[in-house]
């Protein structure tokens, strides 16, 4: 029985150093793991923008923005591109499901609400198949899409997106992100523009 709360004791002390070792593991690294986590979106940011390379004066401006009657769980973080004080272009996240799981997608709309550009963020789709929405190939030709004069649907839906071989999921799912990421624009863009000159 001695040996037994001698045992018990013993694996009570390596736990809760265990535990202790990991807290702080993670207070020292969850500011350097945020952080990065901010360069990646700011990076996907300026891909998104690839029109606007090369002009100094351009400024992004990051706000929170929550749909009337949503929690504040459900708010998307908008990232406004500014030229002396008028907007250019606005971009944000959107997440759906793919294949294997949710893909995250920066979107980037222009002022006259057209696609710049979208930047695949995460994914857990299949190598070699799925995996493949992050080619340029497939990413760049949503470039300059809108909902008038664009049927974004697969082109052999008839519409004009041109699918990635062997991942028809996964290329439908990127397509629909594109066009729900319009849609939530066109409804919200007086207000959008608005946020400028509040912020």
């Amino acid at each position: 029985m001695r040996e037994l709360l001698k045992l018990a004791a013993v694996l009570t002390i390596i736990c809760c150093g265990a535990s202790l070792a990991l807290a702080l593991v993670y207070n020292y690294t969850k500011d350097p793991i945020a952080h990065q986590q901010y360069l990646k979106k700011m990076r996907a940011v300026k891909a998104v923008f690839p029109r606007n390379e090369g002009a100094g004066d351009l400024k992004t401006e990051e706000i929170p923005f929550c749909e009337e009657g949503r929690q504040e769980k459900d708010c998307r973080t908008l990232y406004l591109i500014t030229k002396d004080g008028s907007l250019t272009g606005t971009a944000f996240e959107v997440s759906v499901p793919g294949y294997g799981g949710p893909i995250l997608i920066m979107l980037g709309i222009t002022k006259n609400s057209d696609v710049s550009g979208i930047k695949i963020i995460a994914h857990t789709e299949t190598p070699g198949l799925g995996a493949n929405i992050t080619k340029d190939f497939f990413q760049n030709q949503f470039a300059g899409m809108d909902l008038t004069e664009t049927t974004l649907s697969l082109v052999k839906d008839g519409g004009s997106v041109d699918h990635v071989s062997g991942a028809t999921i996964s290329s439908v799912a990127v397509t629909q992100a594109v066009k729900e990421g319009l849609e939530f624009y066109n409804d919200h863009r007086t207000e959008i523009a608005s946020r400028i000159k509040d912020s």
